[in-house]
């Protein structure tokens, strides 16, 4: 009789278990998007390790208490993702814990698009402590080693859809649905690891680029057969990813408040706080949620080596931004001067041409550029078919001054912005399909004396500037 009591006790126990909260319920998923979807696994650029301690309902024995402890990170470039996750869930007399290993495949489908599929795989040990219980008849034999301990597999599953700063992603948590049975007997007392359905959606706004200020809407969606569709609404700021504040909503739960802080480069702290609305409000307590994360080094890139070098290239990056600016400055000086100068030039050259002009210094000049004897040495004929704009449109034949040439596009994008600050200057790039070579031309003509004369000016700074004649 004392048997079949016990059972009864049990079973009704365990149905009322299984349409409470199976799954461990945390509040600041925002940064460890893993927790309840696998294919979020490694996304980040880093490795991150996170440590989470949850009370729900502090004031009410038996609350449930939650333990997390996470670890996951990019590998093999950009298409694969690890991590490992552990969790202790209490519930009054309820105690699970789980182990999970966790991987996400990336497949890019083109440069602004890209899924993750993820699996996690693992075992929960599942107990139920009649310590914990209060008895009115504390001498029934059956309260001695009456406690339930089974050990069952379990498996979860996720898809990821990324677009730029877009986030989306759907999870069915426990897919196995496996059955935990806890006597071994005709009464056959057993609970169900129920499926559910997880989806979630993120995107990221900048609504300050001077102050780096972005907003974070964010919804998770809950479903589970037998239980109410439960949704959160998250409204989170970031400030230079260094400070994370918002509010959120637990439909028919609770109202949150969280605050997140980057103590230094690797380390995070993250603080929770919820005020139940629901009727237990007023005695429960509320509920707490603290986070501590880190970051370790290596990213999607390729690990610690790639990002020496990175370090290394944004340094030598850093220092010739310092010489050009200091070039720039220098330069800026003797815009004036050379911008009279060619206007001084050019006012000759219309007096030359019109007869009012007497200085046999200027005619000279131009009869030096014109015969070719001395200055038509910079003027180098090339096939206007064999070049291209920027846009990849043709160009127009003509007399082009060059000031450079380079290999790579953008460097000759630098030395263009370089001559953009210039009054009176307006560089264009041009690009020979056949040597593949990128020049910066600051002045077009189609006479070929007035670009003669213009390079003379402009070779007070760049000596080795020459004409590209195109024909």
């Amino acid at each position: 009789m004392k048997k079949i009591l016990l059972a009864t006790v049990l079973t009704g126990t365990l149905a009322s278990a299984s349409y409470a909260q199976q799954l461990p319920l945390f509040s600041q998923y925002y940064y460890n998007q893993f927790l309840y979807n696998p294919a979020f696994t490694g996304t980040g650029e880093m490795a991150n390790a996170y440590l989470i301690h949850r009370s729900q309902w502090k004031d009410i024995p038996g609350s449930p208490t939650t333990y997390a402890l996470t670890l996951d990170g990019p590998v093999k470039s950009n298409q694969i993702g690890l991590g490992f996750s552990l969790f202790n869930d209490q519930q009054d007399i309820f105690n699970r814990t789980g182990l999970y290993t966790s991987y996400s495949y990336r497949w890019k489908v083109n440069a602004d698009h890209h899924l993750t599929f993820g699996l996690s795989a693992g075992v929960i040990d599942n107990k139920i402590d009649f310590s914990r219980t209060s008895a009115h008849d504390v001498n029934d034999p059956l309260l001695y080693n009456s406690n339930r301990r089974k050990i069952t597999v379990d498996g979860n599953f996720g898809i990821g859809y990324f677009f730029k700063d877009l986030q989306v992603g759907i999870s069915i948590p426990q897919i196995l649905g496996n059955k935990v049975s806890y006597m071994e007997s005709e009464t056959n007392v057993y609970t169900t690891l129920k499926r559910h359905v997880i989806g979630s959606v993120s995107y990221k706004v900048m609504i300050s680029e001077a102050q780096q200020i972005r907003f974070i809407p964010s919804v998770m969606t809950r479903y589970v057969k037998g239980a109410p569709f439960q949704f959160d609404v998250n409204a989170n700021f970031d400030w230079k990813d260094m400070v994370r504040a918002g509010i959120s909503y637990r439909f028919g739960y609770a109202l949150g408040m969280n605050v997140g802080v980057k103590l230094n480069n690797n380390l995070i702290a993250g603080y929770t706080y919820e005020h139940v609305l629901s009727s237990i409000g007023a005695v429960s307590g509320g509920g707490h949620e603290i986070m501590l994360g880190y970051t370790f080094g290596g990213g999607r890139s390729g690990g610690g080596n790639d990002n020496a070098k990175i370090s290394e290239m944004e340094k030598n990056l850093d220092e010739a931004q310092v010489r050009q600016d200091s070039l720039a400055r220098e330069l800026k000086k003797k815009d004036q001067e050379h911008t009279e100068e060619i206007e001084k030039l050019k006012t000759e050259l219309e007096s030359m041409k019109s007869g009012k002009s007497g200085s046999t210094d200027v005619k000279d000049t131009v009869n030096q550029g014109g015969s070719g004897s001395t200055n038509n040495k910079d003027v180098r004929s090339e096939n206007v078919a064999d070049y291209q704009d920027e846009n990849g449109k043709q160009i127009t034949p003509g007399y082009y001054v060059i000031m450079g040439s380079f290999k790579k596009k953008e460097n000759a994008q630098k030395a263009k912005q370089t001559y953009e600050s210039k009054p009176g200057y307006k560089p264009v790039i041009i690009y020979n399909k056949k040597r593949e070579f990128y020049y910066v031309c600051v002045f077009y003509n189609l006479d070929e004396e007035t670009a003669i004369d213009i390079l003379e000016v402009l070779r007070k700074d760049q000596q080795d500037a020459w004409i590209f004649k195109m024909m």
